[in-house]
C-alpha cells in the first residue's frame, strides 16, 4: 500500500478560520512538488490533548507506518510542550514521519524523508523540547516561591492551616508569641495547656514552618 501524506489543523474555537494553516501548507506543498492525501482539522480548544481531539483522533487510526503528518505548527499537536514530546514520541514509535513547518530542520522535507535523518532530528528536537520544557516549569515554580517570598515578607499568611496542632494551642501560642503571657515559661505555658513539653516543642516546631 502507498504511503499517505496528511495535513493536520487546529483551529482555536475562539479564531475559526484555517486560513493561515492551510495557506502555509499549501504553499509548502507546492514549492516541494507533492500533494497532500487529506486534509484534517479540528475545531477545539488549544488546551485539549492531543488523543481528546476526535478528527485528530480518527485521523491517528488511518496512519500506517512511513505516512507523513505536515503541521504548520509544532505546538498543534499538543496541549502544552510535555503533551507535544508525547505525541511526536508516539508518532515516531509508528512510524510515522511529523514534518512541521515552523521547525528548522523539522520542515526540511528532502531530510524528513530520509528515515535515518529523519528519525535522529526527531530524537534532537523531542530532547531539546523537553530541556525547554523542564526550563518553562523550573521558571514558573521560581515565580511562584518569589511570590510566596514577597507575600510572607508583607505578613500574609499562606497555604492551609497547620495539620495536626489543636486549634486552642494555635490561639493560646499566638498570644504567648504576642506577649500577653508575660515572662512565663514553656514549662508553665505547657502545664497550663495541659500538654508535655515536648508536645509543645512539636506544635511550635510544626507552626515555625506552616504559618
Amino acid at each position: 500500500m502507498e504511503n499517505k501524506i496528511f495535513a493536520y489543523m487546529r483551529i482555536s474555537t475562539s479564531h475559526q478560520k484555517t486560513d493561515r494553516q492551510e495557506q502555509t501548507i499549501i504553499g509548502y506543498v507546492r514549492k516541494n512538488g507533492f500533494n497532500i492525501d487529506e486534509f484534517v482539522s479540528d475545531v477545539i480548544t488549544g488546551g485539549t490533548k492531543a488523543d481528546h481531539r476526535p478528527n485528530y483522533h480518527n485521523m491517528k487510526k488511518q496512519f500506517r507506518n512511513g505516512d507523513t503528518l505536515i503541521i504548520s505548527d509544532v505546538d498543534r499537536l499538543g496541549r502544552n510542550a510535555d503533551d507535544v514530546i508525547v505525541e511526536i514520541k508516539d508518532l515516531q514509535s509508528k512510524g510515522i514521519r511529523v514534518v512541521a513547518l515552523d521547525v528548522p530542520f523539522l520542515n526540511d522535507w528532502e531530510k524528513m524523508n530520509d528515515d535515518s535523518l529523519s528519525k535522529m532530528i526527531i530524537d534532537i528536537f523531542v530532547t531539546l523540547k523537553a530541556h525547554i520544557a523542564q526550563q518553562e516549569k523550573e521558571k514558573i515554580h521560581e515565580r511562584v516561591m518569589q511570590g510566596l517570598d514577597s507575600a510572607r515578607k508583607k505578613g500574609k499568611k499562606l497555604g492551609r492551616p497547620p495539620t495536626g496542632v489543636p486549634r486552642e494551642f494555635i490561639r493560646e501560642y499566638k498570644k504567648l508569641q504576642s506577649g500577653e503571657y508575660g515572662s512565663i515559661s514553656v514549662v508553665q505555658f505547657a502545664k497550663l495547656q495541659g500538654i508535655a513539653v515536648s508536645t509543645f516543642y512539636k506544635y511550635a516546631g510544626i507552626l515555625k514552618e506552616e504559618l
